[in-house]
């Protein structure tokens, strides 16, 4: 490099331009103008729980079978989860840009094998009745499939829940949400020995665009009929063309 070249100033950021640029979210892309797709933060937390709380539950495909908005124990139990779930930021948001709400959300968290062994554990038991009996039957997908032996690995990225709030539904934003996991995320996580995300899809919508950007099914299961193995009491008017849960993953390969 010449001398001229090294003589050249670079205009030098402040302190307090360098604060601001690492305390604000991470943005992974903007979508259609009108949205944003960054980490969550802190911030957001009431705004996401309340999502969770006034459509997820009445939405999910297990929550609603299994009637959790009626149990008030096993409704501040999830939620409790939610908060766990979502502390290491490593969840999605989508922002509404003109209002500045979210209205979206994916959450994923780095799962190893070594504290793989309580997570779905029967002998774990959670407040409420109802959510016990949602995590007994995750406890059977786990039992039934074994990632980390199947994918002979040791972590991965898993999907706990997704969701977008019904007026903002049939633009792409839940799919653009799991992309954002798979080709912005995930890369990331391979730095920490993590090429692999699965997650457990309770419907068919979510399961079809899940298939789309790649994740495969590992494992599928008809919950109304291991309810009624296990003699759990269902509302009457439930249909089995949600039924089917499957677990569904996705490897990047590693050259």
């Amino acid at each position: 490099m010449s001398k001229k070249k090294q003589d050249i100033t670079i205009e030098e950021e402040t302190d307090e331009d360098f604060m601001t640029r690492i305390t604000q979210p991470r943005i992974w892309t903007t979508f259609k103008s009108d949205f944003l797709f960054q980490v969550f933060t802190d911030e957001r937390m009431d705004e996401i729980l309340d999502m969770f709380k006034n459509n997820y539950i009445h939405e999910e495909s297990l929550c609603v079978y299994n009637e959790l908005s009626s149990d008030q124990d096993s409704v501040d139990q999830f939620l409790y989860l939610v908060k766990h779930w979502i502390s290491d930021t490593l969840s999605t948001i989508v922002i509404e840009k003109s209002s500045g709400r979210s209205v979206g959300i994916i959450i994923c968290r780095f799962c190893s094998i070594e504290e793989n062994s309580l997570e779905f554990s029967r002998l774990r038991l959670y407040e409420g009745e109802k959510w016990n009996i949602i995590q007994n039957f995750r406890s059977h997908l786990s039992q039934k499939f074994n990632i980390y032996q199947y994918y002979k690995s040791t972590a991965f990225f898993r999907v706990y829940a997704w969701f977008i709030l019904p007026s903002f539904r049939n633009q792409g934003l839940g799919k653009k949400l799991l992309d954002c996991v798979i080709t912005k995320q995930l890369p990331e996580m391979m730095h920490f020995g993590c090429n692999l995300i699965s997650g457990i899809f309770t419907n068919k919508k979510s399961q079809e665009i899940a298939k789309s950007l790649g994740l495969t099914t590992l494992y599928k299961a008809n919950y109304i009929e291991w309810a009624n193995q296990n003699n759990i009491n269902l509302p009457d008017n439930i249909s089995d063309e949600n039924s089917i849960v499957r677990v569904m993953g996705y490897k990047i390969n590693q050259e």
